[in-house]
């Protein structure tokens, strides 16, 4: 079942929704990308697909994987699971190439992370880079709403490990909120780009 406010099949005048799920540091690093992906995908009712390998070390190389991917049609979730940040063998960064197809993109930040620096950073990076943010994601743990409040910046909620969890009602709630702030996000970016 698809949550509200996500459009699996949107409207002639609504852009589907196509976005790249990065990991930030430990995140990219480990299977939580492709994880949350799947689990983010699933959630919102849109396939996750896999990001297209580069064929070469080269920029041309890279563009083709952004050539590639924007060419994909209907609504998709994609995991990047490498460091956005980490200059690359191609010769720089993802950051950058994200930022220069105006690819949207959100932040997966695993729990641990969110209190510290990390977040701000990641965020940082993406708005200097040009990439359309939609926001930050937590992975996992309990997501304190008021904290992430104070530190101003643009959290969309938490997503649990798994549809079963622990927390029953209350992970279900806040996969509920965390879809419904994406739609909105969305829809505003997808305006802006008009």
């Amino acid at each position: 079942m698809k949550a509200p406010g996500i459009p699996a099949t949107p409207r002639a005048s609504q852009a589907p929704l196509r976005l790249v799920l990065v990991g930030a540091a430990a995140a990219a690093a480990s299977d939580a990308v492709e994880d949350a992906a799947g689990r983010l995908a699933a959630l919102i009712g849109v396939p996750a697909m896999a990001m297209p390998s580069p064929h070469e070390d080269d920029e041309a190389g890279v563009d083709a994987v952004m050539a590639e991917l924007n060419s994909r049609g209907g609504s998709w979730v994609v995991p990047l699971p490498v460091d956005p940040g980490r200059w690359q063998p191609w010769g720089g960064r993802w950051s950058e190439l994200l930022g220069s197809w105006r690819q949207p993109v959100v932040l997966l930040i695993e729990s641990h992370q969110a209190d510290g620096g990390l977040p701000a950073a990641c965020t940082a990076l993406m708005e200097c880079s040009g990439v359309p943010l939609l926001g930050l994601i937590q992975w996992g743990g309990g997501f304190d709403r008021e904290a992430r409040r104070r530190d101003g910046l643009p959290w969309l909620g938490g997503l649990s490990h798994s549809p079963g969890s622990a927390a029953g009602g209350e992970a279900e709630e806040a996969d509920l909120s965390l879809c419904l702030s994406l739609g909105r996000r969305w829809s505003r970016i997808t305006a802006e780009a008009r």
